[in-house]
């Protein structure tokens, strides 16, 4: 069972959410409050069987090695549709959609292949995701259709650094990520980078600019991040995590991550932000 809390002085939000699971259920709660329309989710799993906020209901008519059929109804509009679903003998490939039935319309599709994903849903469009070894690093592509366009390709160097060269558009940016450990420190029988450096220079489109970051991890349960943004909107933050987060890691120890951060102009306001995680395993 995994808890966690996020309040944001900018928005006034707060955020909180409950999972848990076990081998053969899963329950999921999320709330959010602040100062537009709180948001609100509940899920419950049985096995194959899938409630969604007590309106929409998925059970299997299909059930084998290879592939499968589930039933949906949305009882808030009364919309009945069939959810195929398939995957090769070697499972590299899956394929899976919504059909609705009244109207019959397709509302969702997923593909996953060993070098990508095809997604669809509909009122959203496409999006594509495909990576390819080339030259001892990854090429990778995303694309949101409509919408923006990523091309990337990432290499390691032997130090452990990496370099990362991003090309976006209809935005038509072009992005130069670089991270560089500074220093590594023994975790167990493995060696993880304890402080590294992390610098971006971005030309053109809607953020350009320069946004470094320093992140250091103390030990397993201390991690600290200062960063500063020179854009359209510079600023400066910092963050230090304690326990369980993003940094530190851990699944089963409670934490807190406290985040700051300061425009560097004459509008706005320095805000800061609280979350709260907390872990239970039986």
């Amino acid at each position: 069972m995994k808890m966690s809390a996020t309040y944001d002085s900018r928005t006034n939000d707060v955020e909180s959410s409950v999972v848990a699971r076990g081998d053969l259920w899963r329950a999921e709660a999320s709330h959010s409050s602040g100062a537009g329309d709180g948001a609100s989710l509940f899920l419950v799993q049985l096995g194959p069987v899938l409630f969604v906020r007590d309106t929409t209901l998925l059970f299997p008519l299909h059930l084998s090695k290879r592939h499968l059929i589930w039933y949906g109804f949305e009882r808030k509009n009364g919309v009945h549709s069939v959810c195929p679903a398939y995957w090769s003998a070697q499972r590299r490939c899956f394929f899976m959609s919504m059909i609705c039935l009244n109207p019959f319309a397709c509302s969702f599709m997923d593909m996953q292949f060993p070098n990508g994903q095809l997604r669809y849903v509909a009122g959203d469009g496409f999006t594509a995701r495909a990576f390819l070894p080339v030259c001892g690093g990854v090429l990778q592509g995303h694309g949101k259709f409509p919408g923006e366009k990523r091309l990337s390709f990432s290499f390691k160097n032997s130090s452990g650094g990496s370099v990362v060269p991003t090309v976006q558009w209809p935005d038509k940016s072009l992005s130069l990520g670089l991270l560089q450990p500074l220093s590594w420190r023994r975790s167990g029988l493995m060696l993880q980078p304890a402080t590294q450096i992390s610098i971006c220079p971005t030309i053109g489109g809607r953020n350009a600019g320069l946004c470094t970051e320093l992140i250091h991890s103390a030990n397993e349960n201390v991690g600290v991040v200062c960063g500063y943004s020179h854009t359209a909107s510079p600023s400066a933050y910092a963050s230090i995590s304690v326990g369980r987060s993003k940094l530190n890691g851990g699944t089963a120890r409670s934490g807190l991550v406290f985040r700051v951060e300061a425009p560097l102009h004459n509008f706005g306001r320095p805000w800061f932000s609280v979350q709260m995680n907390s872990g239970l395993e039986f």
